[in-house]
């Protein structure tokens, strides 16, 4: 069975009775501790050991930060450490952090930075009770965690008991969303199924209605207007206010002809802050990829209508009369 790899990151000394306790406490609930003074780190021959913490990263799943008083090792010749890197690897990831930091070093961090503008102090002869020399580079870690866009919680905690009681509820949080969602997704599914079911079912009763009652010109219709649907130039011209229908569409030369058939000539903007505007505007360069979008389209259509033995010129001349609007249809190919 798959069990889910946690790595904990921090440094060693200063925080062995916690890495300890969280070794175990991972155990307990079933999950498997990665720690790299525990030998779950394969330390390959071939790789400064640095570079081996960080190939183990990617292969855990979830990752715990824990932040104290020492900065740690600098990691592999750099002027991060190697806890750093291991956080940085995790956010690359996108595994799910759990960062925690001692109360002491919270406590010292909100005095750094309360004083961090103030000019008239002396900020390198402050001193941080819980801190180690390398205060600075301690502070700025614990800023890039705070501030990272998500996954940037950072709870202070006491002693054991609290980052216990904090993963004991984070990971039940987990486990409830993935449930959650999986249900979702289950109705999803099921409602997504039933409306396919229905849609086949409408499409097959309109085909046999068409097929039994209605004439070779109505199906030509109903086979057009499925064209249309798909095309973004038809969207576009009714997100911009207009009723597109296949004699308007059959009787235009391009997209912006169509919009004068139809009853009004459509406005072309400038202004790249928009593509289409249901007061009757267009971004001229989307009305380009529009008139080629509309083009392809109605020469589709009149395939359709000749596959069938009608010509496009009777079918215009035939509908005509019954189009909503009274904008005069042009034969097809004029100026």
């Amino acid at each position: 069975m798959a069990t889910p790899r946690v790595f904990v990151s921090s440094t060693c000394y200063d925080l062995k009775y916690i890495r300890e306790n969280l070794k175990y406490f991972i155990r307990n609930i079933g999950y498997e501790p990665v720690l790299s003074d525990d030998g779950a780190v394969f330390y390959d021959p071939k790789k400064h050991t640095h570079d081996s913490c960080l190939t183990e990263v990617p292969n855990c799943q979830l990752f715990v930060l824990i932040i104290g008083g020492r900065f740690g090792g600098e990691f592999n010749g750099k002027k991060t450490s190697i806890t750093n890197e291991e956080y940085r690897e995790a956010i690359k990831r996108k595994i799910p952090i759990f960062a925690l930091i001692e109360q002491a070093v919270y406590s010292d961090h909100f005095v750094y930075t309360s004083n961090k503008n103030n000019k008239e102090l002396d900020r390198s002869k402050i001193s941080y009770p819980s801190i180690d020399k390398n205060a600075p580079k301690i502070f700025e870690f614990i800023d890039e965690v705070r501030t990272q866009a998500a996954n940037n919680a950072l709870i202070p905690f006491r002693d054991f008991n609290d980052i216990e009681n904090y993963l004991r509820q984070q990971w039940a949080g987990i486990m409830f969303s993935f449930l959650l969602q999986e249900n979702e997704n289950a109705r999803m599914a099921d409602t997504m199924a039933h409306l396919i079911e229905i849609n086949e079912k409408v499409a097959f009763l309109s085909r046999e209605l068409l097929n039994s009652v209605g004439t070779k010109e109505s199906n030509v219709l109903a086979s057009l207007y499925e064209l249309m649907i798909e095309r973004d130039s038809v969207k576009a011209l009714l997100s911009t206010g207009y009723k597109p229908n296949p004699i308007a569409i059959l009787s235009s030369e391009s997209f912006l002809d169509c919009t004068t058939t139809l009853g009004r000539t459509i406005t072309i903007s400038n202004d790249k802050s928009f593509v289409t505007s249901s007061s009757g505007q267009i971004q001229k360069e989307y009305l380009l990829k529009m008139n080629k979008d509309f083009k392809e389209l109605k020469d589709e259509m009149i395939k359709t209508i000749e596959s069938t033995g009608i010509s496009a010129q009777d079918l215009i001349k035939n509908q005509a009369s019954k189009l909503d609007n009274n904008a005069p249809v042009r034969r097809l190919g004029s100026d």
